[in-house]
């Protein structure tokens, strides 16, 4: 065998020699691959994921699949005053950093939350200003004109685009979430302007365009109390406001609709009518609530002594609350067993008063009261001697001449029964004294 063809053995070792040098060079370009992947993933500047794993005083640790743990230092992870990190991040919780430094004089990388925070606020705001999408966030300042908001980087919202009405106090924003429109943004100045107010008329629009096409009339629907006029008050249904009428307020009569609603109660109100041309609704407040005539005859009955509250004054006849929504009417005649030629001799608005109750008629929504005849001094004078309960024939005609103003029944009587001298010419007797027939006022 020729001595320069070598043994089979000594061909198989140099065979496995060059497939393990080939190997070793290969992994040496795999190796050299990944580092260079490394630095180019982890360079200052780069956007890497992670998991924190540590949160102190100084600052807070992040896994970022390095080979060793990145740092956050507490003046890198908002742009918001930190004192005490956890405030702002936990344990296990995953979140975006920039590289700032790798392999510091500790063998660390450094991060920064903050300029992640604020790289992804800015992509945030700007595609927002595009779109015109809304935003949320929170006021947390008040400033000269406005509000700083906190969007991931600082807003400014000016007073005059808080809300679509004037408002008194800023300060009662701070710290609210707000909904906003983005009104203006420059990237070089890094300055960005709000608008609360557009945000709220675009809700408002939208919301009236749901609330008209679905309101039906003859329907109760919930409203707040939005304001009041001297005619009525305006019920806010969502997005659209609609009238109750001072007369569709309260079934009892109400000269202010504050003595009924006050801003921003919530209430039932019935849908009268609806144009959704002119965007015009009316509403009623006391036709969505039961009408206390329907019941009447459950809490009342004629000859029944009640209190109740006297409400109005007019010529003949005197008005008294009995409930609400119930109002009956004492007749001159009846307000005193003395002769009355005004009301207001006798009572007063606002005054509480005990009455009997004459006649109650549900149907024509009526009821005559007597305060004469709830009065003590009724009862001692018109009751009989027997104690029977019943008035005679001469008490009776009595209280008829007091009415007719003739106090000297006597006089009267005599001069009638008189005989007439023989010849003489009879003259008419004048007609006795009559208070004109009141005309019904309730």
């Amino acid at each position: 065998m020729d001595s320069t063809t070598g043994t089979p053995e000594i061909h198989e070792a140099a065979d496995v020699q060059t497939a393990e040098t080939e190997q070793a060079h290969e992994a040496a370009e795999m190796t050299m691959a990944e580092f260079e992947k490394s630095l180019t993933e982890f360079a200052p500047g780069s956007f890497v994921h992670g998991r924190v794993v540590r949160v102190d005083k100084e600052g807070v640790m992040v896994d970022i699949g390095y080979k060793s743990d990145g740092v956050i230092r507490i003046n890198e992870l908002s742009h918001r005053f930190v004192t005490d990190p956890a405030e702002f991040v936990s344990v296990g919780q995953e979140i975006d950093c920039v590289v700032l430094k790798v392999d510091d004089s500790e063998g660390n990388i450094q991060l920064s939350k903050k300029r992640a925070d604020l790289e992804s606020a800015w992509k945030r705001v700007i595609d927002a200003h595009a779109s015109g999408e809304t935003l949320t966030a929170t006021a947390i300042e008040q400033v000269k004109g406005g509000l700083i908001v906190d969007l991931g980087l600082r807003g400014f919202l000016p007073a005059s685009q808080v809300d679509t009405r004037p408002v008194k106090d800023l300060g009662d924003y701070v710290g609210e979430p707000l909904r906003l429109k983005v009104i203006e943004v420059d990237t070089h100045k890094r300055k960005v302007v709000l608008s609360r107010k557009r945000a709220l008329e675009e809700e408002r629009q939208s919301a009236k365009k749901t609330t008209l096409s679905d309101l039906v009339e003859g329907q109760i629907i919930r409203g707040r109390v939005a304001r009041t006029t001297n005619f009525g008050a305006f019920i806010n249904l969502g997005g659209v406001d609609g009238l109750v009428h001072i007369s569709e307020l309260s079934y009892r009569r109400i000269k202010d609709p504050k003595e009924v609603v006050s801003i921003n109660e919530e209430v039932d109100v019935l849908v009268l009518k609806v144009d959704k041309k002119k965007e015009r609704i009316s509403l009623s407040l006391r036709q969505a609530r039961p009408d206390p005539w329907l019941t009447i005859e459950d809490n009342f009955a004629e000859n029944q002594v009640v209190s109740g509250k006297v409400s109005k004054l007019a010529n003949k006849y005197v008005f008294v609350e009995l409930a609400e929504g119930i109002e009956g009417l004492i007749p001159l005649g009846e307000l005193s067993v003395e002769r009355v030629t005004k009301p207001d001799d006798v009572v007063s608005i606002g005054q509480q008063v005990d009455v009997k109750i004459m006649k109650l008629q549900p149907q024509m929504r009526r009821i005559e009261l007597s305060l004469r005849q709830a009065s003590p001094e009724w009862k001692t004078e018109y009751r009989s001697e027997r104690g029977t309960g019943q008035f005679t024939m001469a008490q009776l005609l009595k209280d008829k001449f007091q009415e007719r103003g003739i106090t000297n029944i006597d006089a009267h009587l005599r001069g009638a029964a008189a005989p007439r001298a023989e010849g003489a010419v009879s003259e008419p007797a004048p007609a006795p004294a009559t208070e004109e027939t009141p005309a019904e006022t309730h």
